[in-house]
C-alpha cells in the first residue's frame, strides 16, 4: 500500500524509509509539511506518517490540511513525535491524528500501528463497495418502477378533466386538446364517453366529501379476454384555505407488476442482504473506531507482559540446568561423605589395634609413632567437626536449590509466554506465587498477613489474574512512605470467590478515586508509572464476569475488593462492548 512519509531529519527520515520498504509499501517520501501536502493533493494516499516538528507546515498543520482536503477517501494518519506527555496526544487527536507513536519508535510497533490502519482502509473500501452493490440494486428497482406507466388525471368538483399525462391520453386514444373539460365518467347523457369506471367515480365523490385519499382496485378484460388489474388512488388538491379544489386519479396497470413480484421480492432481498452486510460492516468500523484507543491504552502494558514472559521462560530454563546439575552433585556428596565417615570408622578402628600391638615392642616403635603422629594431626584438624559440619553445609545446599527451584517454578506459572488459557487454578497457590515473584519489591516495606480461606478450584485465566494480583500487591507496598502492613484475604461466597488486598498505605484522596481504573492515570512521578496497571486489573476482571471494587481512607490505607465467578461463562458480544465503556468504583 502507497505510505506518505513526512520526515526533515535525515537519518530518521532514511531509516523510515528502509522499514516501510522492507515491509512491502511503496513510499512517498517529503522533507517538510508543504511536500507532503503537495504530494497529498497530486496522489491517492491512504496511510501516512508524519514528524510533529518540521520547518514551514509542522505534522499537526498537515493532520488539519489532510482532514480538510475533501478526498472521496479516508487517509490514516500516525503521528511520529519526542513529545510524550498527555496534553500532546489530546492535541495530535484534535488535530486530526488516528495514532501517535513516541520517539526513539519501535519498527515492529510502527508496523503493527499501520496493519491496524490498512484493517480501517480497507474496511472503508469494503463499505465504498457494499453502497455500490446497494445503488445498483436500487436502480434496477427504480428502471421496475419506471417500466409501469401510471395513468395520471385531475377533475374539478365538476368531475371535468383538469390535466392528464400522456399514459392517459394514450390509453383512451384522444389528444390532450380533445380531453381538456370533457366529463371524466359517464352520467347518462349518451354524448358522455366517460374514461373511467362508476367505482372509481364513487372513490373521487368520497374524497372530495371526505377530503381523505382513497385507494381501490378494479380488474376488467382486455379484447383478447384477458384480465387486466388496475390500482386506483384518488389523491386530494387543497387551495391555500385547505379545501379540496381538485382530486388527482393515478391509474396503475398493475397486472405487469403481479407477474414481476417474484423478481421484485428477489431483489428486494438482495437489497436486504447488502443492507445488512454494510450495517455489519459499518457496525465493525466504528467499534475498530471505538476500541483503538484501549487499543493503545494497553498494548504498552501487554507488551511487557509478553516481555516477562519471554524473560521468565528464558531465565527458568537456563537457572533449572545449573541448578539441577548442582542438585544432582551435592547427593552425590552426601553419598561421598557417608562413605568417608564409615571409612574413617574403619580406619580408627585400625589406628587402635595398630597401636595396641606396637605397644612396648622395640621393633615396632616406629609404626607407633607414625600412627601417634597421624591421631595429632586428626586432633589438630577437628576431624569428627569437619565431618559434621560437611553434612550440614550439603544438606543446606540441597535446600537452596529447592528454593531456586520454587521461584524459578513460580515464576514460570506467573508469566508463561503464549499459554494463558481457560483452566482450573489454585487461586491461594496463584497469590502465593505471585507473592514469591514480587517478594523483592515488598519485603523491605511491609510485612505480609495472610488469611487464606476453603476454595473450590476456580475457571478463570491463571496469569491474567496473576498480573491483576502483582498489580495490587506492588501498589500497595509503594503506597507506604515507612514501613507498614498488607493483608490478604480469600473467602467462598455464593458461587463467587472473593479476594481483598488491604494496605496500611498513604491512601487515594477522595476525589481521584473514580478515576484510578481511566486508562493513562497515574498520581506517580513522571517516568515512574503508566498509569495503565489498574487499567488493565479492571479489564481483566470485567473479562471474568466479576467486579472489583475500592474503598480507601487518606492516611489510613486503600483496600481492593475483587470477586469472581467460579465458572467462567463468555459475556455477549453486545454486553462486552458496553461493559468496556463503562467503570464501576465503589
Amino acid at each position: 500500500m502507497k505510505v506518505l512519509l513526512a520526515e526533515d531529519d535525515p537519518v530518521s527520515r532514511a531509516l523510515l524509509r528502509k522499514v516501510l520498504q522492507k515491509a512491502g509499501h511503496e513510499v512517498l517520501v517529503a522533507k517538510d509539511g508543504l511536500e507532503a501536502k503537495d504530494f497529498f493533493i497530486k496522489n491517492v494516499v491512504r496511510l501516512v506518517v508524519t514528524d510533529w516538528m518540521m520547518p514551514g507546515l509542522d505534522g499537526l498543520g498537515l493532520c488539519r490540511e489532510i482532514r480538510s482536503a475533501g478526498k472521496p477517501h479516508y487517509t490514516y494518519v500516525i503521528v511520529l513525535t519526542a513529545k510524550d506527555e498527555k496534553p500532546d496526544f489530546m492535541r495530535a487527536f484534535e488535530a486530526g491524528a488516528d495514532d501517535y507513536i513516541s520517539k526513539p519508535f519501535d519498527p515492529e510497533e510502527l508496523l503493527a500501528r499501520l496493519k491496524t490502519g490498512m484493517r480501517i482502509v480497507r474496511l472503508e473500501q469494503e463499505h465504498q463497495k457494499l453502497q455500490g452493490i446497494l445503488i445498483e440494486s436500487r436502480n434496477k428497482l427504480r428502471v421496475v418502477f419506471d417500466s409501469l406507466r401510471e395513468q395520471v388525471v385531475s377533475v374539478d368538483e365538476d368531475l371535468r378533466i383538469v390535466s392528464a399525462n400522456r399514459a392517459f391520453l394514450d390509453r383512451n386514444g384522444v389528444t390532450f386538446d380533445k380531453v381538456i373539460g370533457r366529463h371524466c365518467f359517464p352520467n347518462g347523457d349518451p354524448e358522455v364517453r366517460g374514461y373511467l369506471s362508476e367505482g372509481t367515480k364513487a372513490a373521487v365523490l368520497a374524497v372530495f366529501r371526505e377530503g381523505d385519499p382513497v385507494s381501490i382496485e378494479e380488474s376488467s378484460q382486455d379484447p383478447q379476454g384477458e384480465m387486466v388489474f388496475r390500482e386506483i388512488s384518488c389523491l386530494p388538491v387543497r387551495d391555500d384555505g385547505g379545501r379540496v379544489f381538485q382530486t388527482t386519479i393515478l391509474c396503475r396497470d398493475t397486472t405487469e407488476e403481479r407477474r414481476r413480484t417474484q423478481e421484485i421480492e428477489r431483489l428486494n432481498q438482495q437489497v436486504q442482504k447488502a443492507y445488512q452486510e454494510i450495517k455489519a460492516k459499518n457496525e465493525r468500523l466504528e467499534d475498530a473506531l471505538r476500541q483503538l484507543k484501549d487499543s493503545q491504552a494497553q498494548i504498552l502494558q501487554s507488551e511487557k507482559m509478553a516481555s516477562i514472559g519471554q524473560l521468565a521462560a528464558g531465565v527458568a530454563h537456563e537457572i533449572n540446568n545449573p541448578t539441577g546439575f548442582v542438585s544432582s552433585n551435592l547427593k552425590t556428596l552426601g553419598d561421598y561423605q557417608k562413605d568417608i565417615t564409615d571409612l574413617m570408622e574403619q580406619y580408627r578402628k585400625l589406628c587402635a589395634s595398630v597401636l595396641e600391638k606396637a605397644r612396648g615392642r622395640e621393633d615396632l616403635r616406629d609404626l607407633e609413632e607414625a600412627v601417634s603422629r597421624i591421631r595429632e594431626q586428626e586432633e589438630d584438624v577437628d576431624i569428627d567437626f569437619v565431618l559434621g559440619d560437611a553434612l550440614d553445609l550439603i544438606r543446606e545446599s540441597q535446600e537452596g536449590t529447592e528454593r531456586i527451584k520454587k521461584i524459578v517454578l513460580d515464576l514460570k506459572n506467573f508469566a508463561h509466554p503464549g499459554t494463558d488459557k481457560l483452566q482450573s487454578a489454585d487461586i491461594n497457590g496463584s497469590i502465593e506465587s505471585t507473592l514469591n515473584i514480587v517478594w523483592n519489591e515488598i519485603k523491605y516495606k511491609a510485612t505480609v498477613h495472610k488469611d487464606y480461606g476453603e476454595l473450590p478450584p476456580v475457571k478463570c485465566y491463571p496469569q491474567q489474574l496473576n498480573q491483576v494480583f502483582m498489580n495490587l500487591l506492588v501498589n500497595a507496598a509503594q503506597a507506604m512512605e515507612d514501613k507498614g502492613e498488607i493483608f490478604i484475604s480469600t473467602r467462598s461466597d455464593n458461587g463467587e470467590v472473593e479476594i481483598v488486598i488491604r494496605d496500611t498505605g498513604s491512601g487515594i484522596p477522595e476525589e481521584i478515586l473514580p478515576k484510578i481504573f481511566d486508562p493513562f492515570f497515574t498520581t506517580k512521578e513522571v517516568g515512574k508509572g503508566t498509569g495503565l496497571g489498574l487499567n488493565v486489573a479492571y479489564n481483566i476482571i470485567k473479562k471474568h464476569r466479576g467486579e472489583i471494587r475500592v474503598e480507601s481512607t487518606p492516611g489510613k490505607g486503600t483496600a481492593f475488593t475483587i470477586r469472581v465467578p467460579v465458572e467462567f461463562k463468555e459475556p455477549p458480544e453486545e454486553e462486552a462492548d458496553a461493559q468496556s465503556e463503562t467503570h464501576h468504583v465503589a
